[in-house]
């Protein structure tokens, strides 16, 4: 997780940028489908060209969870709006999981009546350069969510991909014409069942910080490690718990100290750790100090 407010800047203009060019990106590609489709009498071109479109809605709910993750906190949200970003990654996993399913009807709707598309160079050549765009556009998105861990912009990157899947498996129908019938459908639905399980991944893992969890063991070992930086006194570390509003985090934990020393140095050792998680993670951290002989189970 990126430190200090220049970064939670940056995240905020990552995720709102993403946000934009998406949905600009799509309008324009949605308009360059649609015309070429109804022109050519495609039903198939025209429905992908709503797909597309449809995309734009995606990135509209990252603009919106970006701009009310980053309004500052108030008297009734006194630790922020963070997780209205992991929201928006419940409805982005949630209509990503629609669209799958909808693939995979769609898909299945073709294998069962043997449905041929018409061959057009034209076509073919709009759909692959709407799929190499999408593509291109869900590995920049991708990359910026797994820099800034924003689950929304990963599941908008893969909202990009799968239809940069159906729009390449369409121009593969459109090419192959009548006497590979099957293709289109039977990778349809195999792509379908990638996207669904995607969007499953999605919904879990942002429901997981909404709901709360155990902290990972990523986050104990980073813990741990900046506790025996701070003090060799520090016998045992427990009871950590992380809460997650979006880049903010909370985070408390038990350390167990030798009952000889005194009540002032316990509480600068319980300062220093919270310092150090503070300058070193940018999480806000409560210590709280307790004597050996006071061990509890975790």
């Amino acid at each position: 997780m990126m430190v200090g407010m220049n970064s939670a800047v940056k995240r905020k203009v990552a995720g709102l940028t993403e946000g934009l060019v998406s949905v600009f990106i799509n309008v324009v590609l949605f308009a360059l489908k649609y015309y070429f489709g109804l022109i050519h009498n495609s039903i198939a071109v025209v429905a992908d060209a709503v797909h597309t479109l449809s995309d734009a809605g995606t990135s509209v709910v990252v603009i919106i969870g970006f701009w009310i993750a980053y309004r500052p906190p108030d008297e009734e949200h006194p630790f922020g709006h963070g997780r209205a970003e992991q929201i928006g990654a419940v409805v982005i996993g949630t209509l990503l999981g629609v669209a799958g399913f909808e693939f995979l009807m769609s898909s299945y709707g073709k294998l069962v009546s043997r449905e041929a598309l018409t061959f057009s160079w034209v076509l073919v050549g709009v759909l692959l350069f709407s799929s190499v765009v999408k593509e291109l556009l869900a590995r920049w998105a991708l990359r910026l969510g797994k820099s800034y861990e924003s689950r929304s912009i990963v599941g908008d990157a893969w909202h990009h991909r799968s239809d940069a899947i159906a729009t390449t498996l369409l121009a593969l129908g459109v090419l192959i014409g009548a006497n590979y019938w099957w293709v289109d459908g039977f990778l349809g639905v195999l792509v379908s069942l990638i996207i669904i399980y995607t969007s499953i991944k999605i919904v879990l893992e942002a429901s997981r910080d909404l709901l709360g969890s155990r902290p990972t063991r990523r986050e104990k070992d980073l813990l741990n490690n900046l506790v025996r930086e701070v003090s060799p006194l520090i016998e045992d570390v427990h009871h950590i718990h992380v809460h997650k509003y979006g880049d903010h985090v909370e985070v408390s934990l038990h350390i167990r100290l030798p009952k000889t020393i005194k009540l002032e140095e316990a509480h600068e050792i319980a300062t220093k750790l919270e310092d150090k998680i503070k300058n070193t993670l940018g999480w806000e951290a409560t210590v709280h100090p307790e004597p050996e002989d006071e061990k509890e189970s975790e």
